[in-house]
C-alpha cells in the first residue's frame, strides 16, 4: 500500500522518481540514481569540489569522532564560498536527499543515524579568522576549529570564549550555547555572537542579528542546529590580560571523594570568575591499577600566588600527587587531554555521552557514581577507557545575561557533568554501555535539586532525551522554538541533530 500511495503522489504531483524514493525512506537509493557530479558539480564555485565514495579522500573526509550510529554519506561537497553551501542544500531539496554539515566531526547523537544517503556539506575550508580594525570583534568562518580560532587570536594578543577541545569546530558549540574557560568573565559562546550569515533549509542565505531577523537570531543561540548552517560569524573578542594561566592538578584516591566534593560545594559559592574546577573520574593503571582516581584541577586566569591561595584548601585534603605550573590558553587543551592527540579528539571508538546540568554536587550521588564506575570497570574491562567529566566553570558571566534573551535554557546551572563512554566498537558491549551511562546520570538526577526534570546540554546530548530535557522546561520557550521552526523550516529538513520536531 505504501508503494501504491507513493506512486499516486508521483502521478498527482509530478514528483520526480528520486522524490518518490525519498518519500519511501529510501534516500540512500536516490544518490545511486543521480549523476551528482554532472548535475551538482557545475553549480559549485571553481574552488569547491565533490568527493564520491570511490575517491581516495572520501573515508578521511567522512570519518567522525563517533562512527557508531553515524550518518550515511553519499557525497561530500567541499564548500569554498557561501554559495556552495546554498547550491548543495538546494540540490538536496530538489532530489529529496538529506543534508548535514561537517567541520570538526564531533556531532554524536542518535538522530544523525537517520541521515541516509546524505550530502555532507564540508565547511572546513571556510575557516578564516580575521580581526576587525577596532580589535573588538572577529569574523570567523563557519568551518574554523577551536584550535584555529584560539591560536590565531593569541598570535594577535586577543582571546575569545571558545570550547575546550581543539579539534571541535567552533560553530556547533555556539549553536548549542557553548561552555568554555572564559565564560565566567564574558558569558557563553552564544553570548559573543554579534551577527551570523545563515544558510536556511531552503538554501536561501540571511543575516541574523539583534536588528536583522531577531527571532531567528534568538533561536540559533541555543537551538541553532535546527535552523540553518552558519557560514560566517561576527564574534566578540577580548584583549589577553594574562598571557599564562595558572594551574594546579591534584590526584586523589577514591576515599577522598566526600571531603573533596563537600569542599568543592563550599568553594563554588564564592568561585571567582577567573577560576575553573575541572575534574575526571578515570582509571589510570600506572597510578592505581585497581580503582579509578579523581583527577582534579584548579585552572585560573590570574597570578600564580592568587591561584595557589584559592586552591590551598584542596591541597590540604591530601592528594596522592600534585602538579602545578602555568600554561597559555592554547596549552590548556593539552593539560586537560583535549588537544588533537588526546582522547577528546580520538577517532575510531564508540563514544556515548550522558550529560546533566546541576546546581551543586550531591556527594552521596557522586559516591554512587564512583562505586558504579569502579565495579563496572572490573566487570567489563572493555569500558575501562571511559571517563566521567565534571566541568565546574565559573558562571557569573553566564548568569549576567537575561535567560530569555537566547534559546539556551540552562543558565542557572552551576555544573556540567557528563559520562564519556569510550570503547573499541563491539556490538555486545553497546547495550551494557548504554545501561551504564543511563545509571550514572540517573544517580545524579535522583540526587539533584529537581529529580523529575533532567537538564541536558544539547551539544553533549545522547539523543534519548526529551525535547524538554534539552531545550528547556518553560512552556513559552518550546512554543517559541516550534513556531520559529514552522516558519523557517516547515519541512523539517534540519532534523539530524537533536531535533525540535
Amino acid at each position: 500500500m505504501e508503494i501504491i500511495a507513493a506512486g499516486a503522489a508521483y502521478a498527482l504531483n509530478s514528483l520526480s522518481p528520486q522524490k518518490v524514493l525519498a518519500n519511501l525512506g529510501l534516500a540512500s537509493l536516490v544518490a545511486k540514481t543521480l549523476d551528482i557530479s554532472g548535475e551538482l558539480g557545475p553549480r559549485l564555485s571553481s574552488r569547491a569540489s565533490l568527493v564520491l565514495p570511490g575517491d581516495t579522500t572520501f573515508a578521511n573526509l567522512t570519518s567522525r569522532w563517533r562512527e557508531w550510529h553515524a550518518p550515511e554519506i553519499a557525497v561530500v561537497v567541499q564548500a569554498a564560498v557561501e554559495g556552495d553551501v546554498q547550491e548543495a542544500v538546494r540540490y538536496a531539496n530538489e532530489h529529496g536527499m538529506p543534508f548535514i554539515a561537517r567541520s570538526g566531526g564531533h556531532g554524536a547523537t542518535e538522530a544523525l543515524a537517520s541521515a541516509k544517503g546524505a550530502i555532507q556539506i564540508d565547511f572546513r575550508n571556510l575557516n578564516q579568522v580575521k580581526v576587525s580594525q577596532d580589535g573588538s570583534s572577529a569574523t570567523i568562518g563557519g568551518g574554523a576549529t577551536v584550535k584555529q580560532v584560539v591560536g590565531t587570536l593569541m598570535g594577535l594578543g586577543k582571546q575569545a570564549v571558545t570550547g575546550i577541545c581543539e579539534c571541535v569546530g567552533v560553530s556547533a558549540p555556539i549553536l548549542g550555547g557553548g561552555h568554555g574557560w572564559l565564560q565566567g568573565q564574558y558569558g557563553l559562546l552564544a553570548d559573543q555572537v554579534i551577527s551570523a550569515r545563515l544558510v536556511l533549509a531552503s538554501g536561501d542565505a540571511v543575516t541574523v542579528s539583534e536588528d536583522s531577523n531577531p527571532d531567528l537570531f534568538w533561536a540559533i543561540r541555543g537551538a541553532g542546529h535546527n535552523f540553518g548552517f552558519v557560514t560566517e560569524w561576527e564574534y566578540r573578542i577580548y584583549d589577553v590580560e594574562n598571557p599564562k594561566w595558572s594551574y594546579e592538578i591534584f590526584v586523589f584516591s577514591g576515599d577522598k571523594l566526600e571531603a573533596l566534593y563537600d569542599l568543592t560545594n563550599e568553594m563554588l559559592k564564592s568561585q571567582p570568575p577567573e577560576a575553573i574546577h575541572w575534574a575526571y573520574i578515570i582509571k589510570v593503571a600506572e597510578i592505581d591499577p585497581n580503582h579509578p582516581i579523581i583527577w582534579y584541577a584548579i585552572i585560573y586566569d590570574g597570578p600564580v600566588a592568587e591561584a595557589r591561595e584559592y586552591a590551598k584548601l584542596i591541597r590540604d585534603i591530601g592528594p596522592m600527587l600534585v602538579d602545578a605550573g602555568e600554561a597559555t590558553l592554547p596549552g590548556l587543551a593539552a593539560l586537560t587531554f583535549q588537544n588533537e592527540d588526546g582522547p577528546g579528539c580520538a577517532k575510531g571508538l564508540t563514544s556515548l555521552r550522558y550529560p546533566i546540568g546541576l546546581k551543586s554536587y550531591n556527594t552521596a550521588a557522586i559516591r554512587k557514581v564512583y562505586d558504579k564506575i569502579d565495579d563496572t570497570f572490573l566487570e567489563t574491562p572493555e569500558l575501562a577507557g571511559s571517563f566521567f567529566l565534571l566541568e565546574g566553570y565559573s558562571t557569573q558571566g553566564v548568569q549576567a545575561v537575561d535567560p530569555r534573551s537566547t534559546a539556551f535554557p540552562h543558565r542557572s546551572d552551576e555544573i556540567l557533568v557528563t559520562s564519556y563512554l569510550q570503547y573499541q566498537p563491539n556490538a555486545t558491549i553497546d547495550p551494557l554501555a548504554q545501561t551504564f551511562g543511563q545509571k550514572l546520570r540517573n544517580y545524579l538526577l535522583e540526587g539533584s535539586d529537581d529529580p523529575s526534570r533532567l537538564r541536558a546540554y544539547v551539544n553533549y546530548a545522547n539523543g534519548d532525551e526529551s525535547v524538554q530535557e534539552v531545550y528547556g522546561w518553560e512552556k513559552w520557550r518550546l512554543e517559541k522554538l516550534r513556531k520559529l521552526k514552522a516558519q523557517w523550516d516547515p519541512e523539517n529538513r534540519m532534523r539530524y541533530y537533536v531535533p525540535i520536531v
